[in-house]
């Protein structure tokens, strides 16, 4: 099977910074597969690149080698890094972006990016994915051994993003938790899991969720439970819990946006 390659940046499609990045690597290692994330990350949103690379690595096999560019600290003193979590490989700035890949037991190893015979010459101070990153997930891509790429990273110096809060009282069956990531279709999801919600009842019927003045009843099955434009509230693909708006954009519809609180409780008028 050949090697691949995922890119996640915040480039947008508009310019040619994706397709140079995808040219470095077909020139240095033209047998992997290339394979698109996404390139539509909100310009320097460090936390939404986080929560797509974590929601889409788990479904790539081993040996895959993801290429994540979010880097607003681009040029500065800030470090480079490659990380092996999940028998994958992780090739991004030290700015949190890796976070989620640092938890026990998915965290394997680590280097600081240092490799100056790799480089792309002359080297550019704003565009290091191209010069630095895209040579050095191709040299992966072609076998390099990951310790002959930096020096040794340890876990507890890396670069680690604040974790979105969440509180669970499982006595008095509440949870506070928060919007996390809106999606193209408008869809809110937050960091309450499925199994969080499974702890508080075994009756889905029964969990009240509310966002500002909005209260819902229950999970749905599926996004067209409901009449259209109706919000409802249901697991999504991630595993988490999200609130969407049957054929229609329930971000719109709430006025929501990313980090607003999300309160959650069993059996009872939130």
């Amino acid at each position: 099977m050949p090697p691949i390659i995922t890119l996640t940046t915040d480039f947008g499609l508009q310019d040619e910074y994706v397709g140079v990045m995808k040219g470095i690597l077909a020139a240095q290692a033209p047998q992997a597969q290339l394979v698109d994330i996404c390139h539509h990350v909100a310009p320097q949103d460090i936390c939404q690149a986080s929560f797509l690379l974590q929601a889409a690595a788990p479904c790539f096999p081993a040996g895959t080698i993801h290429l994540a560019v979010v880097d607003p600290g681009v040029g500065t003193p800030r470090k480079l890094l490659i990380l092996r979590a999940m028998d994958q490989y992780f090739v991004a700035p030290d700015n949190g972006l890796l976070t989620p890949f640092l938890a026990e037991p998915l965290f394997q190893a680590a280097v600081f990016i240092d490799c100056p015979h790799l480089y792309r010459q002359p080297l550019s101070a704003t565009f290091q994915g191209r010069d630095i990153l895209a040579p050095v997930a191709a040299a992966l891509a072609n076998g390099a051994d990951l310790s002959r790429l930096g020096a040794q990273a340890f876990k507890e110096n890396l670069t680690k993003l604040a974790s979105p809060t969440l509180q669970i009282d499982r006595i008095r069956g509440n949870i506070a938790g928060s919007v996390v990531h809106i999606d193209h279709f408008g869809n809110l999801t937050t960091n309450v899991h499925q199994r969080d919600l499974a702890e508080l009842t075994a009756d889905p019927a029964s969990i009240q969720v509310v966002h500002k003045k909005r209260h819902v009843t229950g999970l749905a099955g599926a996004y067209a439970s409901s009449a259209d434009g109706q919000i409802l509230a249901l697991i999504g693909s991630r595993g988490y819990l999200e609130l969407a708006a049957t054929n229609d954009n329930a971000a719109r519809i709430l006025g929501a946006e990313v980090h607003d609180p999300v309160r959650v409780s069993r059996g009872r008028k939130a």
